[in-house]
């Protein structure tokens, strides 16, 4: 669901023609990467989005109130020696940062209309290859860089399943209980704990 609040991607929604496509912004430490599933490069936002076209692929987004450890797969082909660079990276560049995903509207002049909308803020996980086999008589090989997303902190959360209830559902149940307010912010930013040894150092 795409929560329409702009009156020219109103429109554009009764028009008969129009695209929508994947922004996808990476946090790095030392740059922040912005690509697009369209097939050539894009502004929106104030920012140039790099278009990956079928280079690039988003698994599926469920929204739900619910705590998940639904992990949405991000795959980039290996075919553009930029993105196999970044994807053999020094991990703790991009581990645990975070990685944005917005929907954008496009008009039948394959331009942005309005501001791209945010539909995830996710956190990046390590990479994993998957290279093809070259053939009997060699030539190219393909293959891709599968980039994990997953929810702020449910990566280490061991009991992550067993979470049925947020904030949200236990306010509505029992209005005016702040119970669980600050659980989802406990599993985010977790506070350290340190050791006795370490304590008596």
């Amino acid at each position: 669901m795409i929560i329409i609040t702009d009156p020219a991607q109103t429109s554009l929604l009764a028009a008969r023609a129009l695209g929508v496509v994947w922004l996808l912004q990476l946090e790095f430490t030392d740059f922040t990467y912005r690509y697009s599933s369209f097939n050539r490069n894009l502004v929106a936002g104030g920012f140039g989005w790099i278009g990956l076209g079928k280079l690039l692929s988003v698994g599926d987004l469920r929204e739900s109130t619910d705590p998940s450890t639904q992990t949405i797969p991000v795959r980039l082909s290996v075919a553009d020696q930029s993105q196999l660079a970044l994807g053999l990276g020094n991990v703790e560049a991009y581990r645990g940062r975070p990685a944005r995903l917005y929907l954008a509207l496009l008009n039948e002049h394959y331009q942005v209309v309005g501001p791209p909308r945010l539909r995830s803020v996710l956190e990046m996980q390590p990479v994993k290859m998957d290279r093809e086999s070259p053939g009997a008589e060699g030539g190219t090989v393909g293959g891709y860089i599968e980039l994990p997303l997953s929810a702020p902190g449910m990566a280490r959360a061991r009991n992550a399943e067993g979470m049925r209830l947020s904030y949200e559902q236990h306010w509505f149940e029992n209005p005016g209980d702040r119970f669980l307010e600050f659980v989802l912010g406990l599993i985010k930013q977790p506070t350290p704990w340190l050791s006795k040894r370490f304590q008596q150092q």
